[in-house]
């Protein structure tokens, strides 16, 4: 039935759009840049965190503050952006960080502590991401047309992967050469242009009865969305847990600075774009739930080789990204296929839930491990729950989700 009906609907559908509409142009500069922010703020404030504390706990801890507020709050988030303007949530939560990001320069330049500020800072702003994250990808089915969605989602995992993972780069780079205070002042302006880019986007259009039922049919009938949401987090807990163990492992068992720890997460930035360029040809060939299961475990697999030696981690951190984004984008194509319209806010707030408290416990078990013996084994103890929950979720899964080519 899928060979059959597919392909030629595929084509016309496609064919009769327009390349992009308004939301497409404007919500992927808005979605990097909010990710871009978000990234500097956390990397700064990792960093000034271990230069003062000097373990890996220290900065562990820092993460797992932000991670509190999205896994607490991420589904509640969801529920609400199914229910209000999802693009006005998206715009509350953009000025609010602005001025959030803002006070913690100003805070500094006036002469106070700048330790539990900064903490406090990157919770604030980890409960703004919390109501952004779900609305922005709800936004996804809302605005996009459902014959660009896997070709979009790809797109968009990019945006947001990659505002995060250049967020290290940038952040490492001006840390380096203008400290720590322009960098914070910096972090605002990123938010008040995702606002602007928000507010050019206008309304939603009215809604269709066609569209919200291609919307519910399109779906993956019976789709086991808790697993597949599972498969979903581990990725996410993956890069979350790797800035807390590239840091340690940058400045402590390389001795060296941010410049180098910028230039890693460049390399990873790299390789994450690679793969969303590449994700439509390759999910063609092998499929989207195949590409999107070897993907993380071949990540996995890779913090088995990245703490051996700098020149190592240099060579291996793009292919390791490559695989670990290869993953991303097929598991959000195959849940924006899965899910209805007006369960996605939910639907994506409850899988960002679970991945950050997934990753503030791997975190935690991660630091410990790092802290009392040597940093190459909390990648080993990454690397071993990595393969082994995505193996074990993927062969739950055999059977129960229809390998749809990539477009």
């Amino acid at each position: 039935m899928t060979t059959t009906i597919a392909p030629p609907a595929h084509r016309p559908m496609r064919a009769a759009l327009p390349p992009r509409n308004r939301a497409e142009r404007l919500l992927l500069p808005a979605t990097f840049i909010t990710s871009l922010g978000n990234g500097i703020q956390l990397v700064a404030a990792a960093v000034l965190v271990f230069t003062t504390g000097q373990s890996a706990l220290a900065v562990g801890w820092l993460y797992i503050l932000v991670s509190v507020p999205p896994a607490l709050l991420s589904l509640w988030f969801g529920t609400i952006a199914d229910r209000f303007d999802r693009r006005t949530l998206c715009l509350i939560a953009d000025l609010v960080s602005a001025v959030a990001a803002a006070f913690l320069p100003v805070w500094i330049l006036t002469g106070g502590d700048p330790g539990p500020v900064a903490y406090g800072t990157a919770f604030a702003l980890s409960l703004l991401s919390a109501m952004f994250m779900p609305a922005s990808n709800a936004l996804i089915k809302e605005r996009v047309h459902p014959a660009r969605t896997a070709r979009f989602s790809a797109h968009y995992e990019m945006a947001m992967q990659l505002g995060l993972l250049l967020s290290a780069a940038v952040g490492g780079i001006l840390i380096h050469y203008v400290g720590t205070t322009p960098l914070f002042m910096f972090n605002g302006v990123t938010f008040l242009a995702s606002a602007v880019a928000l507010w050019a986007m206008r309304k939603a259009p009215a809604r269709t009865v066609t569209a919200d039922h291609a919307d519910a049919s399109a779906g993956t009938t019976g789709a086991p969305l808790v697993r597949l949401g599972l498969l979903y987090a581990l990725g996410q807990t993956t890069i979350m847990v790797s800035n807390t163990t590239l840091i340690v492992l940058v400045y402590d068992a390389f001795d060296r600075g941010a410049g180098v720890y910028g230039i890693v997460d460049a390399l990873a930035g790299l390789g994450f774009c690679v793969a969303a360029a590449l994700y439509p040809r390759v999910s063609a060939r092998f499929g989207e739930f195949r590409t999107a299961v070897a993907g993380g475990i071949g990540c996995a697999l890779m913090s088995f080789v990245l703490p051996l030696h700098l020149t190592v981690l240099l060579i291996a951190v793009p292919p390791a990204a490559f695989l670990v984004g290869m993953s991303r984008v097929g598991m959000r194509s195959i849940l924006l296929r899965a899910v209805p319209e007006h369960r996605a806010g939910r639907l994506f707030g409850a899988v960002n839930a679970a991945g950050l408290g997934l990753s503030a416990a791997m975190t935690v078990l991660v630091a410990l491990v790092a802290d009392a013996t040597h940093i190459r084994y909390g990648f080993y103890l990454l690397g071993a729950f990595g393969v082994l929950a995505t193996a074990a979720t993927a062969f739950a899964l055999r059977g129960k989700v229809s390998e749809a080519p990539g477009e």
